[in-house]
């Protein structure tokens, strides 16, 4: 079975899209993190059907625990450094 990404869980609703995703702060991310490129489709949507406008790339980190951070970026390595800044307790996989 294929996992599902926190940017691939439909958001979509009868009322339109949503203005990005519910997030974290970067302090309560935890132990392993993962940390993904968030592509986008038509246009700024995201796979789950949030609104994120434009600007630079995205970037989703979440860990075990549930929780989920979105930042902006202008590389993987630059959201990561954006990441340890804030909270040098996590690392990462891959």
């Amino acid at each position: 079975m294929k996992e599902t990404l926190p940017f691939q869980v439909n958001v979509s609703s009868m009322y339109g899209a949503p203005m990005g995703r519910a997030a974290d702060s970067i302090s309560e991310l935890s132990g392993k993190v993962h940390l993904r490129h968030v592509p986008f489709y038509d246009g700024d949507y995201d796979q789950g059907g949030a609104y994120w406008g434009g600007g630079e790339p995205l970037f989703c980190a979440w860990d075990n625990e549930g929780h989920e951070v979105y930042l902006r970026a202008a590389s993987r390595e630059s959201a990561k450094a954006q990441l340890l800044n804030k909270n040098p307790a996590i690392t990462f996989y891959r």
